[in-house]
This record gives C-alpha cells, sequence and structure tokens, in this order.
C-alpha cells in the first residue's frame, strides 16, 4: 500500500525543485517549468512506497482543488508546505493559503502531519542577523497557524542537499523513537570528539539519523552532499568504506547492514585541526557497534 504526502504552496516556492533534489535529479533542475495542476511522484522510501502529489501553486489552480476538495486532500499521511524565504512580498500570500488548506485537511485528513518547509534559505544566509530573525518570524507564525495540528519546521536549499533530505527523511520514515536514540548517541560522540557530524544514510542516501554541531554551516554540507552524491552515482554503491575530502571537511562512509539492508554510518571532521584520525575512527567505530545494537530492535 502507498502512503500519500503532497507538496503544496503558492507559486514559485520551489515544490518541483525539492523533489528533484531528493532524487538527486540536478541537472534537471535549470529547465524546471512551473507545474500545472498536479504531479505524482513514485518514490522508495527504505520498505515503505510513496506517492508525492506535487499541487502546482498558481491561483487558477489553487481554486480548482478547493472545489474538489474530498478528491484531493483525503488520506494524506504527510503535508510539506513550502515557504519561499526569498519572496517576502509573496508572505501574506502564502499565510493565506495555508490557512485555506489547513481547513481542508481537518475535513478531509484529520490525522496529517504537518511539516512547513521554509525553502530557499541558500548557504551563507545563516550568517546574516535580519535572516535569522525573517527566519523565526516564519517559524512562529506558520507553528501557531498549524494548531491543533503538530508540526516541524525546517528550512532547506537546493544548494544544501542534505538539508533536503533531512527535511524529508524523518517524517517520511516516521520512526521518532529510533531518530531520538541515534541523536542522543551521535551528540555524545560529537561533544566528546572532533568529529564534526554523523549521519546514517540509506543506499539510496536517505537518511535515518545524524547530528551536526552547530559550528557546521550550510556551505560545508552543501560541498559535503556533491561529494558523497558524486561518488555513489559513479561507483554504482559497490564500495563498503568510502573517504572522500572537501576544501576544509574529511568525510568517511562505512557500509553496514541492518534487517537486510545495507547503510552508510557517515562522519566527518575537520581535517586541519586532526593530524592522527586513527583516535576517532576508533570512537566511530564503538559508536557504530552501538548503532547495529539500536537497530535491532527496530
Amino acid at each position: 500500500m502507498e502512503e500519500k504526502i503532497v507538496m503544496l504552496g503558492i507559486a514559485n516556492g520551489g515544490k518541483t525543485s525539492l523533489l528533484r533534489t531528493l532524487q538527486r535529479e540536478f541537472k534537471s533542475l535549470a529547465s524546471l517549468k512551473p507545474t500545472k495542476g498536479i504531479e505524482r511522484t513514485h518514490l522508495n522510501f527504505f520498505k515503505k512506497r510513496i506517492i508525492a502529489w506535487d499541487f502546482g501553486g498558481q491561483a487558477k489552480y489553487r481554486e480548482s482543488y478547493k472545489k474538489k476538495a474530498k478528491n484531493y486532500f483525503v488520506g494524506i499521511e504527510e503535508l510539506f508546505y513550502v515557504v519561499d524565504f526569498q519572496d517576502q512580498d509573496t508572505f501574506m500570500e502564502s499565510i493565506k493559503y495555508f490557512q485555506e488548506i489547513k481547513s481542508e485537511l481537518e475535513d478531509f485528513s484529520p490525522n496529517t502531519s504537518i511539516n512547513i518547509i521554509i525553502n530557499k534559505f541558500d548557504p551563507g544566509f545563516e550568517e546574516n542577523d535580519e535572516n535569522i530573525k525573517f527566519y523565526d518570524t516564519i517559524n512562529k507564525k506558520f507553528s501557531e497557524l498549524s494548531e491543533p495540528f503538530s508540526a516541524r519546521v525546517t528550512k532547506t536549499s537546493i544548494f544544501n542537499p542534505i538539508s533536503v533530505i533531512q527535511a524529508f527523511s524523518k517524517p517520511i520514515f516516521g520512526n521518532t523513537t529510533l531518530y531520538d536514540n541515534f541523536g542522543f548517541a551521535f551528540y555524545q560522540f560529537v561533544n566528546n570528539t572532533v568529529c564534526k557530524f554523523v549521519v546514517i544514510f540509506s543506499r539510496n542516501l536517505l537518511e535515518i539519523g545524524n547530528y551536526f554541531d552547530p559550528s557546521v554551516n550550510q556551505q560545508q554540507m552543501r560541498d559535503v552532499a556533491l561529494e558523497i552524491f558524486k561518488i555513489f552515482e559513479d561507483k554504482k554503491l559497490k564500495l563498503s568504506d568510502i573517504s572522500l575530502h572537501t576544501d576544509t571537511i574529511s568525510v568517511r562512509m562505512i557500509q553496514f547492514e541492518a534487517g537486510g539492508e545495507p547503510y552508510y554510518f557517515t562522519y566527518g571532521y575537520d581535517f586541519e585541526f586532526v593530524k592522527d584520525p586513527a583516535p576517532l575512527d576508533a570512537e566511530a567505530f564503538n559508536v557504530l557497534q552501538e548503532v547495529k545494537t539500536i537497530m535491532k530492535y527496530f
């Protein structure tokens, strides 16, 4: 049985670009045109089959969705509502449309989970205080508007593919207990060593757990993501132990198996401050054993 997720928001917010980034179809991004009506995409996510409904955001389409709400808004597992961070002039229009959508959800999908995606928050934006203030404003406003639904707010950029993976992976995967267990273990590891981040990727490079040191910025993660994707595309997922380097970070990906499926335990560190990585690798091996133990229960 397929689970239904929907992508909604006003026009030009980047909904389709997010889906293409999630599928690593980067070459198609430059030629994307506005979505006409609704496009459906089938995704395989771990052992789940997902159908993603991408709703065009132009006003004429939004009106048609409301007229046939019972055809479109029934049985939604996850709603991803996309807000264009870089177009502040459309902020109020985006709020109004979200309120209309929430009303339909209350009638037709009262058990859905809402994910607010603040998109086009590009690498380097976090260094500007005004950007942070505006992000906080959007976060607070949509969190309030989402009630009584549970809402999760994340920021994304197609120029930081890992941010897109993170925004979609946790809500679709759905196992928050596993995420929390990994998060605690990885927090301890990162804060007690020189490690900068830990991520567990599936074989199709979605993720089921992570922790990032706050000092790691979006530009660094963009560079890491693109190097990882390039290696996987070149090597067809046949490598069991991968090392790669960006301008500032060294990354190691160790393949392991759980439930008959391959995963990659991935961690990175700033190589300028690590002369001998052997002690860190030894600590990472211990954390990987803990990961394997945790995954036996899920």
